[in-house]
This record gives structure tokens, sequence and C-alpha cells, in this order.
């Protein structure tokens, strides 16, 4: 989603500065040992990051403490790792942001990489993580440039992670009395994205969006209804129209209270966890939980939740008039896979906000394929086309 005081479903990550893609995630895991209460490892997800005590050799800047969100995945041997800086670093080369290597001990990971820039320089990053529990780490970076006549500049920096904010509030939400429409909520570090996916005065599927900060297990924010571009026309930046309120109590471990008003009308509904209702189980445990956007086509995006073999996401786009639109799909999914194929639908004739309920009706459209590169990069296919996308961090 795009960020302009108001966040859409275009997902734009922003970088900040310095020099400096991931296999299949697997929560392969490993103990961390006494030092961290022998803990279960899994060092698999999103990581804040912060960088600090920067000193230089060389007639270079001295460099600037920089922060953010990184990835990590560990690979399908347990031992291979791969570090991707997802935002707070600017890489030039793009591939400077990738980091590849493995464990040193059972608590203890290095990653490096080396590239050449369109300068005619050269940099190798290396840098140096050791976990104190399964959600904090410290570490020391190295980076060295080689500028194309010789001359070499040497950053030293510490660096420090937390795992990156996870909540159980995350997932889809819906009302049993009132099946066929609901909301999907993340909340990453006391922030909250959320999507509203129900219908129109005439029983067409739309949807709404909503962005801000998680107070006290509260949430209140202003609705936007967005209007954008068919898929199969070009390219057009999307608008958004605030439409309403929406008001989250998340106090309760095991219900939402969603509050609402959209064009004059009020209600409210306590919502449930949807997964535990269509398969409960364990969740996948890859970072594949939550919002998905594509960095070439702002404005889309998608949420995906798996738990117990199961898929179930939603597409949010727009129709042939410009307006919102939603298609669903759900299919088997386990965490060995690494594709998901299943028919997307689209769903009629159901219940407006503040109308009376109606149960809607869906018919299939074509067949979406998700092709998972890595815990955070993924294919979607659809109709021939490929949209690459990748895991929202805001």
């Amino acid at each position: 989603m795009k960020k302009n005081n108001i966040i859409s479903i275009c997902f734009i990550l922003f970088f900040a500065c310095l020099y400096p893609f991931e296999q299949d995630g697997h929560a392969a895991g490993i103990s961390i040992g006494r030092d961290a209460d022998s803990a279960y490892l899994d060092i698999n997800g999103l990581w804040d990051f912060a960088t600090s005590n920067y000193n230089v050799t060389g007639t270079c800047p001295p460099g600037n403490p920089a922060s953010g969100t990184l990835s990590l995945t560990q690979g399908t041997n347990s031992s291979s790792v791969t570090m991707v800086f997802l935002s707070g670093m600017t890489c030039n080369p793009g591939d400077a942001c990738i980091y590849q290597g493995g464990f040193q001990s059972e608590k203890n990971v290095v990653v490096t990489n080396s590239l050449s820039d369109s300068n005619g320089g050269t940099v190798t990053n290396s840098i140096s993580i050791t976990w104190t529990s399964p959600t904090t780490a410290y570490g020391s970076g190295i980076s060295v440039y080689n500028f194309s006549n010789g001359v070499s500049c040497t950053w030293h920096y510490k660096i420090n992670l937390n795992k990156h904010g996870s909540s159980d509030k995350n997932g889809w939400w819906y009302d049993p009395d009132a099946l066929g429409s609901g909301i999907s909520i993340e909340i990453q570090n006391e922030h909250l994205f959320m999507g509203w996916y129900t219908y129109d005065d005439r029983g067409n599927p739309i949807w709404m969006s909503s962005y801000g900060t998680v107070t006290n297990n509260t949430f209140s924010g202003t609705l936007y209804k967005w209007h954008g571009w068919y898929l199969e026309d070009s390219y057009s930046v999307p608008t958004p129209e605030p439409v309403g309120t929406v008001d989250l109590d998340l106090r309760d471990t095991n219900s939402t209270i969603f509050t609402w008003t959209y064009k004059g009308i009020s209600g409210n509904a306590t919502m449930v966890k949807f997964m535990d209702s269509l398969a409960p189980g364990d969740k996948d445990p890859r970072n594949i939980q939550g919002w998905w956007y594509s960095p070439n086509f702002e404005g889309m995006g998608l949420f995906m939740e798996a738990q117990s073999d199961v898929m179930f996401l939603t597409w949010y786009n727009y129709d042939i008039f410009g307006g919102p639109l939603w298609w669903t799909a759900s299919d088997t999914f386990r965490p060995s896979d690494t594709t998901f194929v299943a028919i997307l639908k689209e769903w009629h004739d159901g219940q407006c906000p503040g109308c009376t309920y109606r149960m809607p009706t869906a018919f299939d459209k074509e067949t979406l394929v998700v092709e998972f590169q890595s815990g955070t990069t993924a294919r979607l296919i659809w109709k021939g086309r490929i949209f690459y996308i990748k895991r929202f961090v805001f």
C-alpha cells in the first residue's frame, strides 16, 4: 500500500542509508543453549534492526546509524541462512541488501556478500549475529569498499536485532452470524493495517482499508474506499475516498469487537478468527501470514493466511469501472509446499453495511498460482500474467 498520510494496498517500503532473496523458509529452528534458557530458536521471519558505533578507516564518510526491518530465512538444510534488508538501508546495487551465510555455532550466524557497483568499485560486507533469546540478538558488521582507482575504505559497526512484532490478532476475522464478509488484520510494532471485505447496496463486492496506531489494545482509524484500474487495462494510480470510521477492541484474545460508520450508517459485530473455524490447527511457520503487495502495481494487494495445511487468501483489486473488487481463493497448502494453486471465487449478493443479512453466492473465475521464492517474495500468476509480490512492511 502507499503511504502519504494514508496507507493503501500498494505497500511501499521506505529505505534509509548505508553501503552495504531468499530460499524457501522452513521453520527448522535450533536450540540456542543455556545462555538463552535452552529456548527453541526460530530465526525465520522479520526482525527490527538498529546499527550504531560506526568507525571508518580511509577517507570516506563515517557512516550513519540506520534502523529498519530485515528478514531471516533458514534453508532447507537448516544450516544455510539468507538475510535481506527490507527497509532502513539503501543498497547500490540492490543485491547488496542480500546476504548469504550460515550457523557458526548453535546461536551464532555469519552472513556475507560481495558485489560490484556501476562505478567500477566493489563492496564486501560481513555481519556476525549472536542470539541472546528467541527474540533478541546482537552483533557486529564490517563493510569494505574498494574504489576503481585502488583506494579503499572500511567501516565497522554494531547491530542489534529484535523479533519483529507479531500479534495474535493478525489474520482473518468474521462474524459467524453473517457469513460472507469480514476483516483482515495485521499488526506490526503497534501499527495496524486492515481491510474490510463486504458488499455495496446492490450486493457487489467492495473493500475498504484503514491504518493507524494501536493504543492500549484498541484501534481507531479513518475508513477509505479506493478507486483504481482494471487489471487488464493500463495501470493508473489509485485514489482514496474517506467513507467512514472504524474502531477495534482488541483486548480479548479470542474475539474482536468491530465498530464502524459508513456513509452515515453505523454498526458493530463481535468477530472471531476465521481460520480457526475453517482449518483448526497450527499456523504455517513461515513468514507468509499477512499483507503482500506488488511494487510495480501500487494500489492492489493480497492478504494470506495458512493454517493446518490450508491457505485462504483474498486479492484486493478493481473492477472494470475502477471500483474496489475482491476475490478469494482457498486450497491445500502444506508447510513443505512452495506453490499454491486454487480457483479464484467472486462473491455477490451479500449483505451491505447496515442491511439485512443475506448469504452471498460465489462463482468460479480463473486459476490463481502463487509461487513462493522466499519467505518474503513470490510470483503471482493469473491469466498468463506474472506479478512479483513481496511482504508488506509498515
